[in-house]
């Protein structure tokens, strides 16, 4: 019980500390004060996307292949040379871009996994029926850090701007250290010798043949669009009048309601109808954002976000349930690979709607976007009623 308590504070100590970043509350908006352009913010983020992609799937491979619990200490200590470069950059667009590559390989490292290890030492531990709930602290926490960071960053940035990006190596460190800790459990040996390349081919078989993980691939994919808008919400605060200092404020508030609807996702996983019923109340409040900026209206995006928040801790737990292969960490970089896939495509797209017509059309065209996508998940409803979902 002492090991598995061990494990649990290790764990959720190196992943929460992970997001602790100051420089969440200002990156875009001080590319925008820097001299960039809204479009070319959103070509870093394309940038971004496609680095995180390319090198999603192989990292997966690796994470099955070799030591996840190292690739959890590698992880934080590359991201954090992203922030000394974005401090030494002073408006150089390139700088900015070589920075998100640092970010894109620490993000590849972990995504996938850090699920993959949480679900098999639950099932080391005998506790597989905790995975839910266990996730579902894990964001808690780590919106909780995002809360904390978010809302420092904001006033140390109303200071000094670089304090806030040059301050955010230090938790990632921490975040490696606490990694460090974690006592891994070996990985049961087959009889059949599996090499790093394999896993990636098993990973592309079990999602070609298993429908229902697909469909929950799919799902993640198209929530995922909220990652994306969220990349343009500072540079949507200053269209709304909102003082950077209050920036951070934003960011606690979002944090905080995050928060609450992670820790309180695993209330609802016998609930089908939140997988559609959700989305769909999403699309009614991001209309209003986009009709009429303001500060009120930042209100009700945070609110939108609230909303939906529960939605990628119950498909995290159905992937993860429905992964049959023993290349677990390589099938979740898949859905990774999915979504930045899709955030290569869309945020070209969004920074195009903004040049075209104004910036918070991107989030009108999001509503439209959700609106489809929750009559497919309506649609797809009885594949989420599955038992052995």
């Amino acid at each position: 019980m002492q090991k598995y308590k061990s494990f649990i504070r290790n764990y959720l100590l190196s992943s929460s500390l992970y997001d602790f970043v100051f420089a969440y509350a200002i990156y875009n908006v001080l590319f925008n004060i820097r001299g960039l352009s809204v479009f070319e913010i959103s070509m870093l983020l394309a940038w971004w996307a496609l680095a995180a992609m390319l090198l999603e799937v192989p990292s997966g491979a690796l994470a099955d292949y070799w030591s996840r619990k190292k690739m959890l200490v590698i992880a934080p200590a590359i991201k954090s040379v992203c922030f000394v470069v974005w401090f030494l950059a002073d408006g150089n667009f390139y700088l900015y871009g070589l920075g998100f590559l640092f970010w894109a390989i620490g993000s590849s490292l972990v995504s996938g996994t850090t699920e993959a290890l949480l679900y098999d030492e639950l099932v080391a531990f005998k506790k597989k029926d905790e995975y839910e709930k266990v996730l579902g602290q894990k964001k808690f926490y780590k919106h909780i850090a995002l809360a904390i960071s978010t809302v420092t960053g904001g006033f140390i940035a109303h200071y000094n701007l670089d304090w806030a990006l040059i301050f955010s190596v230090i938790p990632l460190l921490l975040s490696a250290f606490f990694a460090l800790l974690i006592r891994e459990t070996p990985k049961t040996k087959s009889t059949e010798e599996v090499h790093y390349l394999d896993y990636i081919k098993l990973a592309y078989r079990e999602v070609k043949s298993n429908k229902v993980l697909l469909i929950f691939l799919l799902y993640s994919f198209g929530i995922s669009i909220f990652g994306n808008i969220e990349e343009f919400d500072q540079l949507y605060y200053q269209l709304s009048g909102l003082p950077i200092y209050a920036f951070g404020l934003v960011g606690f508030f979002w944090s905080v309601l995050n928060s609450i609807g992670s820790y309180y996702a695993h209330k609802f996983k016998k609930a089908i109808w939140i997988f559609y019923v959700f989305p769909l109340v999403a699309v009614i409040l991001l209309f209003f954002v986009g009709l009429k900026p303001s500060i009120p209206m930042i209100g009700v995006l945070l609110l939108a976000y609230f909303i939906t928040s529960p939605l990628s801790v119950l498909i995290d737990s159905k992937i993860q349930h429905n992964v049959k292969s023993v290349g677990r960490a390589t099938v979740t970089s898949v859905s990774a690979l999915l979504i930045n896939l899709f955030g290569v495509f869309l945020t070209p797209i969004f920074g195009i709607i903004s040049k075209i017509w104004n910036l918070q059309t991107i989030y009108i065209s999001t509503s439209i976007f959700l609106l489809v996508f929750a009559i497919w998940a309506f649609t797809s409803r009885k594949i989420f009623a599955l038992k052995k979902a």
